[in-house]
């Protein structure tokens, strides 16, 4: 494969221009198929490894200080996914052949990544997991980046709520299996790696093979790192609407996971449950989500197809949101918990359903989908890394959990807000 630059950025937004090698195409739901398949195989990992394989694979290493060796590797593992998304994508993108653009780093980035899997489970010491962690989030990124460009490099506009849909539901179908299925391999960690390594390489090769990608012609100017490295800034001034679908992004996920990321101790401060409460009711609040959740994503993605329109559906998925956390704050039980967990599962599913399909219509640049997809899903990464230290600050500066409920609230409605300026997108 070969790659070719990043071309000046250009002063107007073409988002809603037709990529050249876009139509509807004949194989649409072998598309959708296959999409959801890929990235059920690819949460399924990120499901998981982190909760349950990689956990338990550093209590075996290292018994006495598993909590902050797992915190340690698991912030190197995303930072690193972090940067190979947008590059990952960026590189994507200026790949020409026969084989196209995304199709190579798909697969290379599914083999190298479900090997490094492999490779994971054989650790024996916190450098080498630490290590092969890295690998294989950097590597899966390399995959995830070219992946999400499948949507608007083939799909038409008012197609693409229906995409958006199958990719939120498979994310989070392939999160919850991925979950479960891990929990029967925690007395044969190897072998669970394993599993889910080949996973990943026998779905991405299927997708391949069943939904070819047209081949790319190469670009006409030369290889500049410069110009390939300040490609990543995408100018607020001069594309408005990518910024503020940044912002609005990155305002609803912080909002949503600096109450959700606590739940636990809400549970035991907060109301008063005590410990063995408190764990017994979070799985049990994550059970009342579901129904709601799968609900909305089967059905917003679609709706927002017919109605031609996606503002109002992220924007209402943000006001739900925010009713949702108002409920435990002005009445401190258990019955407002659930209540909180049902209406904040329905809100996000709404969001996850069309999020995705109005990211792709405020895209700079169709030739720059996997690198802009990139920037975007930073927006998604960065806020629930730093959710936890907001949510402590926020607790010990302003007076406890009343004031994380009251700040998670001002979060998703600024978010809100934050999508109404977007010109380019109903």
């Amino acid at each position: 494969m070969t790659t070719a630059p990043t071309g000046p950025e250009p002063t107007t937004t073409t988002a809603a221009e037709p990529h050249p090698d876009k139509a509807r195409p004949s194989g649409e739901r072998r598309l959708l198929a296959g999409l959801m398949s890929n990235s059920i195989a690819l949460y399924a990992i990120y499901g998981a490894v982190p909760a349950v394989l990689l956990a338990n694979l550093v209590a075996d290493v290292d018994p006495d200080s598993k909590s902050t060796s797992l915190g340690i590797i698991s912030a190197v593992g995303a930072f690193g996914a972090m940067l190979a998304n947008p590059i990952a994508g960026a590189l994507s993108d200026r790949t020409h052949g026969r084989f196209g653009r995304r199709a190579p780093w798909m697969a290379g980035g599914a083999l190298l990544g479900g090997l490094s899997l492999i490779a994971l489970g054989a650790g024996n010491s916190l450098l080498w997991i630490g290590v092969a962690w890295a690998l294989t989030q950097i590597f899966l990124n390399g995959l995830q980046a070219p992946l999400t460009a499948v949507i608007p490099d083939r799909t038409p506009e008012d197609r693409r709520g229906v995409f958006s849909s199958a990719a939120g539901l498979a994310q989070m179908l392939g999160a919850v299996a991925g979950t479960a299925v891990a929990a029967g391999f925690a007395d044969a960690l190897g072998l669970g790696f394993a599993v889910f390594g080949v996973l990943v390489i026998v779905g991405t090769a299927i997708f391949l093979l069943l939904n070819r990608e047209p081949a790319a012609a190469p670009q006409a100017e030369p290889f500049r790192w410069k110009t390939f490295l300040a490609g990543f800034w995408v100018s607020p001034r001069r594309h408005p609407d990518f910024a503020w679908a940044f912002l609005g992004r990155f305002l609803l996920v912080l909002g949503y996971y600096c109450v959700s990321s606590y739940q636990l101790y809400i549970l035991d401060d907060y109301l008063g449950l005590g410990r063995d409460r408190a764990n017994d009711l979070v799985p049990l609040l994550s059970v009342a989500m579901l129904p709601g959740m799968i609900a909305m994503i089967v059905v917003s993605g679609p709706w927002s197809d017919r109605a031609g329109r996606r503002k109002p559906f992220v924007v209402g998925s943000s006001v739900g949101m925010a009713v949702s956390l108002a409920l435990p704050l002005l009445l401190r039980s258990e019955a407002s918990m659930f209540a909180y967990s049902i209406v904040c599962g329905c809100a996000f599913g709404m969001y996850m359903a069309v999020d995705t399909a109005l990211m792709t219509q405020v895209l700079p640049r169709p030739d720059d989908a996997a690198k802009d997809m990139g920037v975007l899903n930073i927006a998604n990464a960065l806020p629930q890394a730093l959710a936890p230290a907001v949510a402590a600050a926020v607790i010990a500066a302003l007076g406890g959990y009343s004031a994380l409920f009251v700040s998670g609230i001002v979060l998703v409605l600024l978010g809100a807000l934050s999508i109404l300026p977007i010109r380019t997108v109903r």
